[in-house]
Order: C-alpha cells, then sequence, then structure tokens
C-alpha cells in the first residue's frame, strides 16, 4: 500500500509537469527558504474540474523530515465526493481496506482521524506496512468550500505531528477563515 501511496505522489508530480507553466508558485504559509522547491502548475484537463493551485515540497537532506504540500480547487462531482470524504474520512480508509477489485490482500494498516480545533473540513491519514518493514506515511487534508468550489490543501510527510501542524498553517494562509 506504501508503493500504491508513493506511486500516487508520482503520478500527481508527473501529471503537474507535463501541463506546467515556467512560473512556479509557492504555496502560502511555508518556510520562505531554500530548502523549499515549487513545481510551475497550471490547469488540468481533467473535464475542468480539478484545478492544482500550488505545489511545494522539501525533501532530505535540505529539510528533514520530508514534506510535499499542494492546494487544489475542485468543482462539481470531484468537489462533492472529496467535500464528503473530508467530512467522513473513515469512507476512505474502508475503500482503502477493501479487497474489492484486487489480486492481492492489503497489507497496510490505515488509521484515519478526523481534525477537530480547525475552521476547516479535514483529517490526517497514515499508511504502515502491517509487517513493520517501512516506516507509515502520513497525511493530512483540510478542505472549505468558496461558491461552487472545493479548496483543498494536501500535506504528505514522514512525521505525524508535522504533517498536522503543516497542514493547519498552511490552510489558514491559503483557505483564510
Amino acid at each position: 500500500m506504501l508503493r500504491l501511496f508513493s506511486r500516487s505522489i508520482l503520478v500527481l508530480l508527473t501529471l503537474s509537469l507535463t501541463g506546467c507553466d515556467y512560473i512556479p508558485r509557492t504555496v502560502a504559509g511555508l518556510q520562505a527558504d531554500a530548502s523549499w522547491g515549487a513545481l510551475p502548475l497550471r490547469k488540468w484537463l481533467a473535464e475542468d474540474r480539478t484545478e492544482p493551485v500550488a505545489l511545494s515540497f522539501c525533501a532530505p537532506p535540505s529539510c528533514s523530515p520530508g514534506l510535499a504540500v499542494s492546494v487544489i480547487r475542485l468543482k462539481g462531482k470531484d468537489a462533492r465526493i472529496t467535500e464528503s470524504l473530508l467530512k467522513d474520512p473513515e469512507r476512505l480508509a474502508r475503500a482503502l481496506r477493501s479487497p474489492v477489485g484486487r489480486t492481492k490482500p492489503v497489507k497496510t494498516d490505515i488509521a484515519v482521524e478526523r481534525l477537530k480545533g480547525t475552521p476547516y473540513t479535514g483529517f490526517t491519514i497514515a499508511l504502515a506496512p502491517m509487517d513493520g518493514g517501512k516506516p507509515p506515511a502520513y497525511g493530512a487534508a483540510l478542505g472549505r468550500r468558496s461558491g461552487e468550489d472545493l479548496e483543498v490543501v494536501l500535506v504528505i510527510g514522514e512525521a505525524a505531528d508535522v504533517v498536522q501542524q503543516t497542514a493547519r498553517q498552511v490552510a489558514a494562509r491559503e483557505l483564510g477563515t
């Protein structure tokens, strides 16, 4: 499952790069130092339903633990589905655990928790191999409706507390109140 998670990140980065402009926008709320890089983005061609706004990353050794932070804007069906997952993250966990359509059983421990004490809807997720052979990967998602659009901050990293803290900081700057 961690491989799938890593591949998903790679696909996200690849898709972002294939449709890029040449002026990257950094994610607000992150440290403004040389350890953070930004990828140049423009609208994805996803039937005008998903738009990457910004994507920044900080990789070891410049930054420890490593983090990837993105801001996306969703519309229509994508916005509705994502908003329902932000409100009920256990639905996402059940889908990830489900053996339906898979030839191999899920061998990943998946834990989700709703984020509280924030004006945004969201959750944290932890993915770890059940055999304990590799360290877990952590994620956080926070979203806010803006008219018909849903703006979402996504953070993926190697330390749960850093992921959650970064998600809250970025959401405060990117999503406003």
